[in-house]
């Protein structure tokens, strides 16, 4: 079907599109481009009318579920002002990509999941069509909305259009604001005998994309201020300040705040687990990753004595609160909470405040203050606990390699994998990026999602490596992804695959001997990108340090052909920090 002009529409007229292109045209006006998943008897139609917009282009993907996965690395990368888009089809697809819309849902990744639906017309019927269950009996009616009842807990909101499509557009809008508003998966149900229906577009000119992101302050400017005002006056009277900087601080865009923060006060500050190199890690005043009792304990040992703990962007949950402790020993009226829901300060909650309106204004009172204090920094060093190892090459001497190799813009991407809970005792460099799944902890995340990574990267024209931290076990689960890397307009990955043979994670919890915790074995892993079309890609098994520090050299700036590097662990060798998670 052939795009339909916007030329003519006025805030006066009405202008009409197909459902199906009024939503496309929605999307890529938020400066989304691209569109991922798998295409479904249910959804072609729908998915045809993406070809009437020329600024989206169609990512297939091998699967539902790596398609998922693929659309959280996308969101993560491209902007707390932008989602991901998903399209499956109804039953079969949607419950494929059901896991990762759970991982976005828990770690606040925004993701628009759009669905093809049986027509419309026969969902009453309650007939059994493919794709559907039926109840108990095959003698009862089929409800075609039983997916839909299901995805309730993993979505901030659901819309399921009916042949009534009066509203549609600002059904529609309202559910992207939400999705923007609240950083989770929203779903989109669309029958398939409705979406050449041609529905008022006229929101396209009247409703700019900007009008979807606007948001409206969370509480008056008098409660702002006060709220402001006790914050400052807490932090500057402070003898040793803490700032600790967490996950919800990049899903919600006040990054750039919480470093202009710390940079003008030049005041001791940290990472979470979750918000990994979101502060600049390479400043004077960065003393170290911070996670409670799973810290370094020079750091622990300092920030238990904070008279001032400025917690931004919080997420307390088990991992990422070092398993409860993270306040553990700090005076609690010591405490300020800076989220997107409520501002806590000490004992004195502030409910539906957000941290959007008060980070802001903490600043511009910093900024306006000519007699700002000098606040200590302690010196902590920054090391690597020795943990001995089985084979030449340890996880300790990979942290190690890792510190060395990264560089600024570096994109990397870890495998919920036994040395990603080593990385808080690396340093990262300015710029860099650190995205994994540190909460909901689906093995076999990573590599789908570094290749939504890699296509935003493309995106965003970003002078960055991709590199991609990868178990053997984790990568058995959604290897077949690697082929969308023989692709031209991706950033193209350095793979360290991690092959120590099987679930090491799982070993060093219960069973280290069991065969429940054995992988299939003897992948050619050397092999598979030439298997997946890529005949200029490079490969190498290391097992040594001497031939890991060449491979690195070598494949560490070719960009122009993705590269797997294998590296051969032992079975039980993990970073001390994860010893300490599992009580070893």
């Amino acid at each position: 079907m052939a795009p339909v002009s916007l030329e003519t529409c006025t805030l006066e007229s009405s202008c009409k599109l197909p459902l199906s292109e009024y939503i496309f045209r929605r999307i890529a006006s938020l400066g989304i481009h691209n569109i991922f998943g798998v295409p479904g008897d249910y959804n072609l139609s729908f998915l045809e009318h993406l070809y009437s917009v020329p600024e989206l282009s169609w990512v297939g993907c091998c699967n539902e579920l790596n398609s998922a996965y693929a659309t959280d690395g996308y969101s993560r990368t491209i902007g707390h002002d932008k989602f991901g888009v998903l399209l499956t089809t109804q039953g079969v697809g949607e419950l494929s990509a059901a896991n990762a819309i759970a991982g976005s849902f828990a770690e606040h990744v925004p993701i628009l999941h759009i669905v093809g639906t049986t027509p419309y017309s026969l969902k009453h019927k309650g007939s059994h069509h493919h794709h559907l269950i039926n109840g108990v009996s095959t003698r009862e009616p089929t409800n075609h909305y039983a997916y839909e009842e299901m995805s309730k807990n993993i979505s901030c909101k659901i819309l399921s259009l009916s042949d009534d499509l009066t509203n549609a557009a600002n059904e529609i809008d309202d559910l992207f604001r939400t999705i923007l508003m609240l950083k989770k998966p929203g779903y989109l149900y669309i029958p398939c005998d409705l979406v050449n229906v041609e529905i008022d577009a006229s929101n396209l000119q009247s409703v700019p994309a900007n009008k979807l992101r606007e948001r409206v302050p969370s509480t008056d400017s008098q409660t702002i201020a006060k709220i402001t005002s006790t914050i400052v006056d807490k932090l500057l009277s402070s003898s040793n300040p803490v700032v600790l900087c967490d996950i919800l601080t990049d899903r919600y865009g006040m990054t750039a705040y919480a470093q202009d923060l710390v940079d003008s006060l030049k005041v001791p500050c940290c990472n979470s687990f979750m918000g990994k190199a979101l502060l600049n890690e390479s400043k004077e005043h960065y003393i170290g990753d911070f996670n409670g009792e799973e810290s370094n304990k020079m750091v622990h040992s300092y920030i238990s004595n904070t008279d001032c703990f400025l917690h931004i962007g919080d997420y307390y949950n088990e991992i990422n609160s070092g398993h409860w402790s993270l306040y553990n020993g700090i005076n609690k009226e010591s405490i300020v909470i800076l989220n997107p829901e409520y501002v806590k300060i000490g004992s004195q909650t502030y409910q539906n405040v957000s941290f959007e309106d008060i980070l802001p204004a903490i600043l511009s009172s910093i900024k306006a203050n000519p007699n700002l204090p000098c606040f200590h920094v302690p010196k902590i060093m920054s090391t690597i606990e020795q943990i001995p190892s089985n084979t030449p090459i340890s996880q300790t001497l990979m942290l190690e390699k890792l510190q060395s190799f990264l560089k600024p813009n570096d994109v990397l991407v870890t495998e919920t994998c036994s040395l990603m809970f080593g990385l808080p005792d690396i340093r990262m460099p300015e710029n860099s990026k650190v995205i994994g799944q540190h909460f909901y902890l689906s093995i076999g995340m990573a590599l789908p999602c570094s290749f939504g990574v890699s296509v935003a990267l493309n995106e965003l024209k970003k002078d960055s490596r991709l590199i991609l931290i990868e178990g053997d076990g984790s990568a058995q689960m959604t290897v077949q992804e690697l082929s969308n890397f023989n692709r031209e307009n991706v950033v193209k990955p350095l793979i360290i695959l991690l092959n120590n043979s099987g679930y090491t994670v799982e070993r060093v919890i219960k069973g280290p001997k069991r065969e429940y915790n054995d992988i299939r074995p003897d992948w050619k892993w050397t092999q598979l990108l030439q298997t997946f079309g890529m005949d200029d890609a490079k490969s190498m098994k290391v097992t040594t340090p001497e031939e890991l520090n060449d491979a690195l050299d070598e494949y560490g700036n070719n960009l122009s052909t993705p590269r797997l590097l294998e590296v051969v662990l032992d079975k039980l060798d993990v970073p001390w920090r994860f010893n300490k998670m599992v009580g070893n």
